[in-house]
C-alpha cells in the first residue's frame, strides 16, 4: 500500500461559495466534503471527528478520504511518517470562494463555461453577510484568508466591500487575491489599494495578445497591462508596500519560447510589478510545456523563479531579494547561560530595496540566525533577528549587531545565517547564499 501526508488538513480550509467546506484546492466540484456552513459552525467542523480521522491516519501514511486528491505528497520506502498535532483549536488559514463563475472561457480550464463547475455548486455566490458573520466567529485567530478559489473573484458584486470589511475589522490578517484583473477599473483599483490588502497575483500567460489568449480566451491583454500598471500607481501613491503586485506566468507550449519570457520580463519591469514568476502546470494535457518539466534543465535555470519555489524569488532582476553576508570567522564559542552579540556585515546585491519600517507590518527586512545541533538538524528556526540600523537600497551595506540568546546546553551546534523579509520568506528560498559559523557551548 502506497504511504503518503499531507499539510492541508492541519493547516487549512477552503469554503466554497455555497458553504461546502472541503480539504483542498484541488477539490473543485466538492466531491470530499468535510461539512457544510448551514449545518455546522467552521469551527466545530475544524474540530470535528471526520476531520480529527483523517488528521490520524494522514500521521499513520495512509487515508482512504484522499486516495482521489493530487494535493497529498508520496512517501518513500522507510521514510518517516510526519507528525502532527490532531487536536487543533485555532483554524489559521483559509481559502476562501467568493463566487464559482468566471468572466473568461480559458482553454479546457476546470472552471471554463460548459464544464459544468457552476452546477456544482447549490448557489454562485458568498453572501456578505455571511461573510461578515463567519469571520465573527474565526477572524481573531486567523493569520492568512486567501480570497479566490474557483471562479474569478471580482464577478462577486461585492468584493470589494468584503476585502475592505475584512482589512478594516481583522487588519492582522493577510489577505490575498488571485484575479484575471480585468473586470477592475480605476475606482475600483484605487478602493483595492487603499483597502490594506496584502497582495494581488494577475494571471498574465503570455507576452502579446495572440498568445496571452490562446489559454485566457476572452481576455484583453492591452486592458490588463493597464490595469496593472494603474494598481501600482495607486500602491505608489499611498506610499505603500501593500498591495505586494505578482505578475504569474503559467508556461505552456505556445508561451514558453526565449522571446516570449524575455519580452514578458520587459512588460513587467516596466510596468513595475513586484515580482514576476513562472508557473509550471501538467495540465491540460495538450498545452503543457516540455521544455519546463520538472527536473529539466530549463526547468533548473528557473527554479528560483518559479511561483511555488518561495514567496519572493522572481525572474525580474532588479526586483530580487539577495544578499552577501560577512561574519569574519567560521567558529565561536560561548558559555552555557550567556548572551552574545555578534557584528554581521549585509549588503544588499537585489535590486529591491530592504526597508525598516512597513504600512502592513510585514516584509521589512531583517537579519535572521537559525540554530541548528551538530548534525545540522533545525532546533529553532526563529533562534536571533537583528533590525538593520537604515533602509538599504541595492548595493549598499551595513553593519548589524545581532544579539544571541542564551543556550542553556553544552554542546557543538551550527548557526545559519540568512536575511528574512518579514511575514513573507526567508532569502534563501529565493537563492540567496546563507553562512554557515560552528557554534560550540561550554
Amino acid at each position: 500500500m502506497a504511504r503518503f501526508t499531507c499539510d492541508w488538513i492541519f493547516k487549512i480550509m477552503v469554503v466554497l461559495c455555497d458553504g461546502k467546506v472541503v480539504c483542498g484546492c484541488a477539490d473543485p466540484r466538492g466531491e470530499r466534503p468535510l461539512g457544510h456552513l448551514r449545518d455546522t459552525r467552521l469551527t466545530d467542523i475544524w474540530r470535528g471527528d471526520k476531520v480529527r480521522r483523517i488528521r490520524q491516519e494522514l500521521n499513520a501514511g495512509f487515508s482512504g478520504f484522499c486516495l482521489n486528491c493530487g494535493l497529498k505528497k508520496p512517501l518513500k520506502e522507510g521514510e518517516p511518517v510526519p507528525q502532527q498535532p490532531v487536536d487543533l483549536e485555532i483554524l489559521p488559514r483559509i481559502f476562501f470562494e467568493p463566487t464559482v463563475v468566471c468572466n473568461l472561457n480559458c482553454f479546457q480550464a476546470v472552471c471554463a463555461p460548459g464544464t459544468g463547475l457552476v452546477a456544482t455548486r447549490e448557489r454562485k455566490y458568498f453572501p456578505p453577510e455571511e461573510f461578515r458573520s463567519l469571520l465573527e466567529e474565526i477572524g481573531s485567530g486567523l493569520i492568512r484568508l486567501d480570497f479566490f478559489n474557483y471562479g474569478e473573484p471580482f464577478v462577486h458584486p461585492q468584493a470589494l466591500e468584503m476585502i475592505e470589511h475584512v482589512k478594516k475589522n481583522y487588519p492582522h490578517i493577510y489577505l490575498y487575491t488571485s484575479t484575471n484583473g480585468l473586470l477592475l477599473d480605476d475606482k475600483k483599483i484605487s478602493r483595492l489599494a487603499e483597502s490594506g490588502i496584502d497582495e494581488v497575483t494577475f494571471s498574465v500567460d503570455g507576452a502579446d495578445q495572440r498568445t496571452y489568449a490562446r489559454y485566457r480566451q476572452g481576455g484583453d491583454f492591452a486592458k490588463l497591462l493597464k490595469n496593472m500598471a494603474a494598481l501600482v500607481g495607486e500602491k505608489r501613491r499611498l506610499g505603500r508596500e501593500v498591495p505586494f503586485i505578482n505578475w504569474r506566468y503559467i508556461l505552456f507550449k505556445w508561451n514558453d519560447s526565449f522571446l516570449q519570457m524575455a519580452r514578458a520580463r520587459r512588460l513587467a519591469a516596466k510596468i513595475g510589478v513586484d515580482r514576476l514568476t513562472w508557473e509550471i502546470t501538467d495540465h491540460p494535457v495538450g498545452a503543457v510545456s516540455k521544455k519546463f518539466q520538472i527536473g529539466s534543465p530549463a526547468w533548473k535555470r528557473i527554479f528560483y523563479q518559479i511561483w511555488d519555489s518561495s514567496q519572493i524569488g522572481s525572474a525580474l532582476k532588479g526586483k530580487q531579494y539577495s544578499a552577501r553576508i560577512q561574519i569574519g570567522k567560521t567558529g565561536m564559542s560561548g558559555q552555557l547561560g550567556q548572551k552574545l552579540v555578534l557584528e554581521v556585515a549585509v549588503q544588499n546585491r537585489g535590486g529591491v530595496s530592504w526597508i525598516t519600517q512597513a504600512y502592513s507590518g510585514r516584509r521589512w527586512v531583517r537579519l535572521g540566525a537559525q540554530l541548528y545541533d551538530a548534525k545540522k538538524n533545525l532546533l529553532d528556526l526563529n533562534f536571533a533577528r537583528a533590525f538593520l540600523p537604515r533602509p538599504l537600497a541595492g548595493g549598499e551595506r551595513a553593519t548589524v549587531k545581532l544579539e544571541l540568546p542564551a543556550i542553556h546546553r553544552e554542546g557543538d551546534y551550527w548557526l545559519k545565517f540568512d536575511m528574512v523579509s518579514e511575514g513573507a520568506d526567508w532569502f534563501e528560498n529565493g537563492g540567496s547564499p546563507v553562512v554557515w559559523l560552528r557554534f560550540t557551548v561550554s
